[in-house]
């Protein structure tokens, strides 16, 4: 989902609303070491809702591999998108990558949710 910035308060508001509203509360979440996620309002989110974070290496994106593999295809078919503007676009995008079958999972990523 798009965000106006990437303040603590706005990417916590964007998990709570986003994702643990409609799908349920993660039992743990990983991310980078982002000071939006090293913030007191992340942690009490987290704490709250009995989520565990885990962070990856700073300064090391292999170590997140997956996640940037599919960044660059998101961004990859965003751009084929041209005419219109991205938050237009990303809705009938991330429908058919969230769609798509993945061999390696035998299934498509909305199947495993």
């Amino acid at each position: 989902m798009p965000l106006a910035d990437i303040r603590a308060e706005t990417v916590a508001q964007a998990l709570y609303s986003g994702w643990i509203s409609r799908f349920g509360v993660p039992q743990r979440i990983s991310t980078d070491k982002g000071s939006q996620f090293a913030s007191d309002v992340f942690h009490f989110l987290a704490k709250t809702f009995g989520i565990r974070l885990s962070h990856t290496a700073a300064y090391h994106p292999q170590a997140n591999g997956a996640i940037e593999r599919w960044h660059r295809t998101l961004k990859a078919a965003i751009m084929c998108h041209t005419s219109v503007h991205w938050v237009s676009a990303l809705p009938a995008v991330l429908l058919g990558l969230r769609t798509v079958f993945k061999e390696d999972l035998q299934c498509s990523p909305v199947e495993m949710v």
